[in-house]
């Protein structure tokens, strides 16, 4: 080695030299200390794939961020859950495998140790769920009534199996009816008579998947008949009457007939094809009539229903402060019907009714109207008004929500969400005295065509 190389030579360890004492090239850049190794961690899903019992069965679990050699091992969840016995991992791959000797959800702890300085060790909770094999349903046969929604799907039967299960339906379902193939459930309401046939297969998850068929029948039969309440209960004497009994169900067209009693004189007896009665009643008292209805499905159906029959006589007009109705306390149901209320001349444009009420004076009487669903499936929008006997009237009056009687006496509705009136009557004269005073009840919008319902509550009087 001549002088050039020894210097050479010199200088390269003497730059060594100085980059081990300061550290070396390899360090950080702003010598912080080396972060620590990411966490060993298990990562296959808590719920392991299915098995069938006594079937042999494998699966691979995972790690992440092991280092090194890996040591696996399983444990009972606890002394009194199920093990997943005839099952057991391989301590370096960590295959679970064997053959399934338990039937039902069976769970176990993993645990994996990798070869760090110092070891690391990770744990999870697994379950496996081993069922048994899939097995074929017996024959389904299903009754469903014509035009009846399933209130609860139909579901199919069968035993056995690994989830998920998907479906399939081959034949015709009665129209009307759903099929969903991955639940299996049949829903909707069946629109035709008859019986329909129809092959249902189950497939499960197993590998190779099970695949069983079963044969499905639904047979769809008329809907029970029956007889609606729909003959009024009392009628008005000497005024024109026209009523239907009304069947539902079964297969039309229906025959009526009377099985007992007899309609009130002056009424015709049911029609056979219809079932209308009509009319006009001549003689007071209460009659029963029991009516008999048959459909034309085969064999027949058939149902009767009594019908009590009360003759009254009218109580007249009270649509003048005249021929006020007298009330007190209490409710009373009434209703508006200008085309019907005199039925023998023409409709009256503006029907009201007119209440007589009599309390000492200085009392509160609250008064309110309740409209009712009507037969024309209708509600009546109720005004109300107290008027002495001249019709004038009153200021004495609370509205509904205020504090003081200043008010004119006549409320539409009590609020925004309803067609119900009321007020608070502050009865005006002498203390001690009593006064006689009507309240007004009217249609607000001039619809209340026919017999459309309310009822008048009162409370607060104070009778003299």
């Amino acid at each position: 080695m001549n002088a050039g190389q020894r210097a050479r030579t010199l200088s390269l360890l003497l730059v060594c030299a100085v980059m081990t004492a300061c550290g070396g090239g390899s360090s950080p850049s702003g010598g912080g200390s080396t972060p620590p190794p990411a966490a060993l961690s298990i990562t296959a899903p808590s719920i392991l794939p299915g098995t069938l019992t006594n079937q042999p069965y494998s699966y691979t679990l995972t790690e992440v961020n092991g280092k090194g050699a890996l040591h696996w091992s399983i444990s009972p969840l606890s002394s009194t859950s199920l093990f997943v016995d005839g099952l057991s991992i391989d301590p370096s791959t960590g295959v679970v495998s064997g053959n399934a000797n338990f039937s039902g959800t069976g769970g176990f702890i993993a645990q994996v140790t990798d070869s760090a300085v110092p070891a690391r060790t990770a744990s999870k909770s697994f379950t496996i769920t081993a069922s048994e094999p899939l097995q074929a349903p017996s024959a389904q046969d299903y009754t469903l009534f014509q035009y009846q929604d399933l209130a609860v799907p139909l579901y199919p039967v069968f035993q056995g199996g690994v989830e998920p299960f998907s479906y399939a339906l081959n034949g015709c379902l009665a129209p009307g009816l759903r099929f969903d193939n991955k639940t299996g459930q049949i829903s909707g309401s069946a629109t035709a008579l008859g019986n329909y046939f129809c092959t249902l297969t189950v497939q499960d998850s197993y590998s190779p998947p099970e695949v069983v068929t079963s044969p499905l029948t639904i047979k769809v039969v008329p809907s029970p008949l029956s007889v609606a309440n729909s003959l009024p209960s009392q009628i008005l004497l000497n005024r024109p009457f026209s009523g239907s009994v009304i069947a539902t169900g079964g297969i039309p067209p229906y025959h009526f007939s009377v099985q007992s009693g007899s309609p009130p004189p002056g009424l015709s007896t049911v029609d056979p094809q219809g079932g209308q009665i009509s009319g006009t009643p001549t003689t007071l008292g209460s009659y029963a009539l029991t009516v008999k209805v048959t459909d034309s499905s085969s064999p027949a159906q058939s149902v009767s229903n009594l019908f009590p029959l009360s003759v009254t006589a009218p109580l007249g007009r009270n649509d003048t402060i005249p021929t006020a109705t007298p009330a007190g306390n209490g409710s009373i149901a009434a209703s508006l019907s200008p085309y019907i209320d005199p039925p023998d001349s023409a409709p009256t444009p503006n029907d009201t009714d007119y209440f007589k009420l009599v309390s000492i004076s200085g009392v509160t009487v609250h008064l309110e109207t309740f409209a009712q669903r009507s037969y024309s499936n209708d509600f009546i929008d109720t005004v109300i008004e107290v008027v002495d006997a001249s019709g004038t009237r009153y200021t004495t009056c609370r509205q509904p929500g205020g504090s003081t009687f200043s008010s004119v006496c006549v409320n539409d509705d009590v609020d925004g969400s309803t067609v119900d009136s009321a007020l608070d009557f502050q009865v005006p004269g002498p203390a001690n005295s009593p006064t006689t005073f009507y309240v007004h009840v009217l249609d607000w919008r001039g619809d209340a065509r026919p017999d459309l319902l309310y009822s008048l509550s009162i409370s607060g009087l104070v009778s003299p």
